[in-house]
């Protein structure tokens, strides 16, 4: 679970970077025509002269005030410059706190605390100078790293951190938008995705590659297999690979729309285009029969992950027995319990999600039954 937070530490732009707004320009007009009115103006009536006389007189008076504004404007500039570089200091000390605060929960208990959660974010909010990557270090946080809150907790949380520091001025780019995506995937929340690509439009946001293949998947998780086809087209219309996640998707898509016989056969298509299922594959069309309570195309499932090398680890089993609680198959998963290996590092925030997932369900001998398997781990 480390890993979903080690790319952040490759967000540490250079300090000039973090409070450019991205698409502006970093200089306003040219002097020349912020003070065209100033120059090349209309001839007057008064003689040269008078010019002459009135010039030399301004000069005398206007000359050494001119010069205490240059002086002034330096050195307020100057300061400025200064306060901006200290600013800047500050946002990346700050980052740096919260990144080591969040990665050491991580890998202490494959989690993060709620109350750890809100308190980087308030003590962000207080220094009032929010940068983008720490936007995106506590946006994607709000997902499945949070087991201990409620999806739609975890979903609100996330619209409130997005609001509030674009509020306080952080600048969200596209990685922005891609990680809100992978926290409503990891939610399970319901939303549009033609709505949200028009949110990304109206920013001036441009859509990459993750973002189209998290709006597949947003389809595909509502077995919505005609919107995903659209965000297809849009991809091979701008030459974009269609990655093995893709793939996954549309066995998720199929199987929701109630077609687990194309599901099973994406694996086919995939290995025509070229593509190797890995086991991440396998594990989608595991959930996907798991959701069906499909005990016999399981097994065969697994029979063929281990024909094909493709070793299934525990937390991959532990992600099969979630969906089997959840969809109320709690019948098959002492099945899936005798297939854990018990790797030493037995993740301890899998078994806070199965405290969490069976606390509201009468199945409790599941749950001590899944308890016990850690012993050794």
């Amino acid at each position: 679970m480390a890993a979903l937070l080690r790319s952040a530490r490759l967000l540490k732009f250079s300090p000039s970077g973090l409070l450019q707004v991205p698409g502006s320009r970093r200089s306003g007009a040219p002097l020349g025509r912020l003070y065209s009115w100033a120059v090349g103006g209309r001839r007057t009536g008064v003689c040269s002269r008078q010019i002459g006389f009135v010039s030399d007189s301004i000069s005398r008076c206007v000359w050494p005030y001119t010069a205490g504004c240059v002086r002034n404007y330096a050195v307020a500039t100057e300061q400025k410059d200064e306060a901006s570089v200290a600013v800047r200091s500050k946002q990346a000390q700050q980052f740096d706190w919260a990144l080591t605060k969040l990665d050491s929960s991580v890998r202490r208990t494959g989690r993060i605390t709620k109350t750890l959660l809100l308190r980087v974010f308030h003590d962000i909010c207080r220094t009032g100078y929010p940068s983008g990557n720490q936007a995106l270090l506590l946006l994607r946080s709000c997902g499945s790293l949070l087991p201990e809150m409620p999806m739609e907790e975890r979903n609100e949380l996330a619209h409130r951190v997005w609001d509030k520091l674009q509020e306080l001025g952080a600048q969200y780019d596209v990685s922005h938008y891609n990680a809100l995506l992978k926290v409503y995937l990891q939610n399970e929340f319901k939303f549009s995705p033609t709505d949200f690509l028009a949110k990304m439009e109206a920013a001036n946001i441009q859509p990459n590659r993750v973002t189209y293949q998290r709006l597949i998947a947003a389809y595909c998780q509502n077995g919505d297999i005609e919107g995903a086809s659209t965000i297809l087209g849009f991809m091979k219309s701008k030459d974009l690979p269609i990655t093995e996640a893709v793939f996954s998707s549309l066995v998720t898509g199929h199987a929701r729309a109630a077609d687990i016989e194309s599901a099973a056969n994406i694996l086919s298509v995939m290995r025509g285009a070229g593509v190797e299922p890995s086991p991440d594959t396998y594990v989608t069309l595991l959930n996907a029969y798991a959701e069906k309570g499909d005990l016999e195309s399981m097994k065969k499932t697994l029979e063929e992950a281990e024909s094909a090398d493709c070793s299934l680890m525990d937390r991959d089993i532990m992600q099969v027995i979630f969906t089997l609680a959840k969809a109320g198959h709690q019948q098959h998963i002492p099945e899936m319990i005798e297939r854990l290996r018990h790797e030493r590092g037995y993740i301890p925030g899998t078994l806070i999600q199965i405290h969490i997932m069976f606390s509201n369900s009468s199945k409790d001998g599941y749950q001590s039954e899944i308890l016990l398997t850690s012993d050794d781990g």
